[in-house]
């Protein structure tokens, strides 16, 4: 799920359930999870209709160029693979 905040900053949520989200957001430097209670995580994030795959990629990238914890790069990976599984098995 890609999020974004009041702020304009967006993430994308690598793991939930139910009481606490891992999310990665995209900003200059090395990327890295971040943690949120669930009811914290909904007052201050929304869901964002910005295309999975094209901001997995971007997300990735960024993560190539300027790093990347391995918790997230790792989830972004395993995230990228979950998608690409769910486009193939559609044709």
């Amino acid at each position: 799920m890609i999020v974004s905040n009041a702020r304009h900053e967006t993430a994308i949520v690598t793991r939930r359930d139910g009481q606490t989200v891992v999310f990665v957001r995209f900003k200059a430097g090395r990327l890295s999870c971040e943690r949120m209670t669930e009811t914290t995580f909904r007052e201050e994030w929304q869901e964002n209709h910005f295309p999975l795959a094209e901001t997995l990629d971007r997300f990735l990238a960024h993560g190539q160029v300027h790093g990347c914890t391995l918790e997230a790069g790792k989830g972004l990976e395993k995230l990228k693979a979950r998608d690409r599984a769910v486009v193939s098995s559609l044709f």
